[in-house]
This record gives C-alpha cells, sequence and structure tokens, in this order.
C-alpha cells in the first residue's frame, strides 16, 4: 500500500495549492508578455510547477509523469531557447513578438522544426510532452480532484500562448522592413542539426514512450510501495 498519513496529505494539499497558483499566474503572464524569450521562460516555470505537483501525488503513474515531463521539458525548452536566441536573435536583435511577421516566407527549414518544438510545449499527442503531462495530472486527479481539474487548464492555456506566439512570428502578414533590410537567412547546417536532434527525441519518445517508462517501473513501485 502507499505510505500515507493524515500529516502528509495536509501538507500536500498545500503544495499543490501552490502549484495550482504557479500554473495560473505563469500562464496568465505568459498570455500578456510580447518578449519571446519571456514567454518561452515563464512557461517553463508553469511545466515546472506540473511536474512538481506530479511528483507529489504518491502514486507511480504521477511520480513518472513528472520525470518524463522534466525530460520532456528539458527538449523542448532547449530547442526554444535554440530558435529565440540563438536564431532569431542573432539575425534581427530583437525579442519582440510583433516585429516578427511572416517568417515562413524567408525561413521555412526553421518554421517547420519551430512548429514541432511549439506542439510538444503544447502537450501536443505524439509527443513527450503529452505522455509527461497526461501522466502528471492524472496523478494529481487520483489524489486531489477539485485542485487536479485546476492544474489542467495548463493544457489550455499553454495551447493558447504557444500558438499565438507561433503564429504571430511565422505568419501574421508579410514581413517587416527590418527583415529585409537585415537579409534573414534559413538557418545553417549546425543550426539545424541541434534543433533536429531535439525534435526526434521529443517525437520518437512520444511515440514509444516504454524506452523510458519500463524503466521508471521497478525504481518508482520501490519509492512508493513497501517492499
Amino acid at each position: 500500500m502507499p505510505i500515507l498519513n493524515k500529516a502528509s496529505l495536509n501538507y500536500t494539499f498545500i503544495i499543490y495549492t501552490i502549484g495550482v497558483i504557479t500554473i495560473l499566474y505563469a500562464s496568465f503572464s505568459t498570455l500578456r508578455t510580447i518578449d519571446i524569450k519571456e514567454l518561452i521562460a515563464y512557461s517553463s516555470v508553469s511545466h515546472a510547477a506540473v511536474y512538481l505537483i506530479g511528483a507529489f501525488s504518491n502514486s507511480i503513474q504521477g511520480l513518472e509523469g513528472a520525470i518524463v515531463l522534466g525530460l520532456a521539458h528539458g527538449f523542448v525548452s532547449s530547442g526554444l531557447f535554440i530558435c529565440v536566441g540563438g536564431i532569431l536573435y542573432d539575425r534581427s536583435h530583437t525579442r519582440i513578438i510583433y516585429f516578427y511577421r511572416g517568417i515562413a516566407q524567408l525561413m521555412p527549414l526553421f518554421s517547420i522544426l519551430f512548429f514541432i518544438l511549439c506542439l510538444g510545449n503544447c502537450g501536443a499527442p505524439l509527443t513527450l510532452n503529452f505522455i509527461g503531462e497526461f501522466m502528471s495530472l492524472y496523478g494529481v486527479l487520483e489524489r486531489l480532484p477539485l485542485l487536479g481539474m485546476l492544474a489542467c487548464s495548463s493544457v489550455i492555456l499553454s495551447a493558447a500562448y504557444t500558438i499565438f506566439m507561433f503564429n504571430r512570428i511565422s505568419f501574421g502578414g508579410v514581413f517587416t522592413q527590418l527583415f529585409e533590410e537585415d537579409n534573414i537567412f534559413d538557418i545553417n547546417k549546425r543550426e539545424f542539426l541541434l534543433l533536429l536532434v531535439l525534435t526526434i527525441f521529443t517525437v520518437v519518445l512520444g511515440i514509444y514512450p516504454s524506452i523510458i517508462l519500463e524503466g521508471l517501473h521497478y525504481f518508482t513501485g520501490n519509492l512508493i510501495y513497501k517492499v
């Protein structure tokens, strides 16, 4: 049986409350920001709160989901920061979303890889983030359903601010004069390989999560249950 007592349940409620507040506050802050780097950073705070409360669910699903989501977030967040800081900012020297329009016309290969990473940040199916978020939130709902339902709002909010960012950057009309003057070019071989490796890990492990989960079953079971 899981190791539970009254004191641990009270502390879990406090941690869950803090986690849900963090998810909502960080998500609404992300919806308002116009800086791409700040948007990705705030979204990282929201996702970190999800796998935090998943780890405190005291269930195999929640704990495994927290580990998987932490790993997935490492792939996706690193890729997005490369896209923003290492590619877009390096070419245009600005991080303001409203200056980016129609990047797909100038950088089609970048836009494809950027789109896959944005889907991962949303927790879309067939990505490792989806597996991690689903298992983490399942563990939360199993422990405290009401706070778990509030935590599930992160799925909708993350899709809102991530798709808003991608749509404004890649589409949103004709590219600005800023990009015409600076001669924006598509990603080079080094940038392509960096993003490709991160996207492959995100998608392949999202399709075959058993590669990770089979190795976690034994250790999480020993951690939660008395043997």
